[in-house]
């Protein structure tokens, strides 16, 4: 809980104009993200990041196999999660784990679409051999960047074990349901 001195000091002008400036606003004495042009503003938050987590890790239906951790997703900043799958290596590849950014108004479907995602990061793991088969699969150029084919196969991966998004994340055609279920049969088994 602030204190009154915290918040009289976070609500002074030079403050309060810092931290508009980064897209925050102070809504009924809480400090919320402002929004989005054309975008509502966000509920307060409730409860911890680690529970809305909780909550929206019950809607992914791959086996979570790391650990899932999370925390407030800082003001305009668009990063929604981060995977540091295995093997483990050096840093931060020694920690193989999912890092989750969660904004306050995200609901849980869609929460649990950029868990599912990351998740997605670490099936794949950092093992290429599995790559042309991928590409091949999806119809991708063999020459195709690994920021492209990951993106892809995450958001492959968030589609088929996540409510439906409403979206799709990675630079590349989304799958029909008939592609879908082939690269689940191929790709995501043991998933």
């Amino acid at each position: 809980m602030r204190s009154i001195a915290t918040l009289r000091i976070l609500s002074a002008p030079p403050v309060r104009w810092a931290l508009a400036a980064m897209g925050v606003v102070l809504l009924a004495g809480v400090f919320v993200t402002r929004p989005r042009e054309g975008g509502t503003v966000a509920p307060p938050r409730t409860g911890s990041a680690e529970s809305r987590c909780e909550e929206a890790l019950t809607l992914v239906t791959a086996e979570v196999r790391w650990p899932v951790r999370c925390r407030w997703r800082l003001p305009d900043d668009g990063l929604q999660g981060q995977a540091y799958p295995p093997p483990k290596g050096p840093p931060p590849y020694d920690d193989p784990r999912v890092e989750i950014y969660v904004d306050p108004g995200q609901d849980a479907a869609g929460l649990a679409h950029t868990i599912a995602h990351e998740l997605g990061h670490m099936h794949h793991t950092r093992d290429p051999r599995f790559v042309p088969e991928w590409l091949a699969a999806r119809g991708l150029d063999p020459g195709t960047r690994d920021e492209v084919w990951t993106e892809d196969y995450a958001e492959v991966f968030a589609t088929l074990f996540s409510p439906p998004a409403g979206r799709w994340r990675a630079p590349t055609p989304m799958p029909d349901p008939a592609a879908l279920a082939d690269l689940r049969a191929r790709f995501f088994a043991d998933a």
